[in-house]
């Protein structure tokens, strides 16, 4: 794992210092980006989400260049400096970035950016330290940051599972699953469990094709709290 993430920083530095349109030609196979299309010619945004897997920042780099616009969901980073850093670093390729934290604001940054017909893109199994859900692996369970999910439904904008892995000749992988549309099913815990299961198994496959590429570094059990 840690020898993949070496070799995943090194392409994340190596595309900056190329022009978009050359850094993104590092994205070899892409599948399902017909999702993308169809969801922003519907011009009311989505919700991109994805995992911490291979370079998932790689997904906002291809949608400025399908002239898709996109914020990236984060959490601040150990620095503020470092925070700082990776917003500029995004900005460089027309990706916004938007710092979340445990505040109801946040929210409603991200539900404006959903209105105004932008996608919005976050790593779901990082999830928020008090509006998480559990969802079953073949080993185990881990939780996903959940509450999101209800802001996509709210808005009536699609939920698309997207991964981004890295192949053995170097070049990237991009898949994009068919999208969600959240319903309620019984109870507000009932719904997230539903949706984020079917996310969950969505990326499963590729978990599994790639275990070695997905960078939790972090035990992945229900008592587990993010900063």
């Amino acid at each position: 794992v840690y020898r993949k993430f070496g070799k995943t920083l090194a392409d994340y530095f190596y595309i900056g210092t190329r022009p978009p349109g050359k850094a993104v030609r590092i994205i070899t196979k892409s599948e399902g980006l017909e999702h993308f299309r169809m969801a922003h010619e519907r011009g009311k945004g989505a919700l991109v989400v994805t995992a911490h897997f291979g370079l998932f920042d790689l997904g906002g780099l291809m949608l400025a260049q399908m002239g898709i616009p996109c914020a990236v969901l984060t959490y601040p980073e150990p620095s503020r400096a470092l925070t700082e850093w990776r917003a500029a670093f995004r900005r460089r390729w027309n990706v916004e970035t938007l710092e979340i934290g445990t505040d109801s604001f946040a929210f409603l940054q991200i539900a404006e950016r959903l209105r105004q017909g932008r996608f919005v893109a976050t790593l779901i199994d990082r999830p928020h330290p008090t509006d998480n859900t559990p969802v079953s692996l073949p080993n185990g369970t881990a939780h996903f940051s959940a509450g999101i999910l209800l802001l996509a439904a709210h808005g009536g904008v699609p939920v698309i599972p997207a991964t981004m892995s890295r192949q053995s000749d170097g070049t990237y992988h991009s898949r994009v699953f068919p999208p969600l549309f959240i319903q309620e099913r019984g109870s507000r815990a009932e719904t997230l469990r539903f949706y984020s299961q079917q996310i969950a198994d969505t990326f499963l496959p590729v978990l599994c094709a790639h275990p070695q590429q997905w960078y939790q570094f972090v035990p992945l059990s229900p008592a587990m709290q993010y900063p």
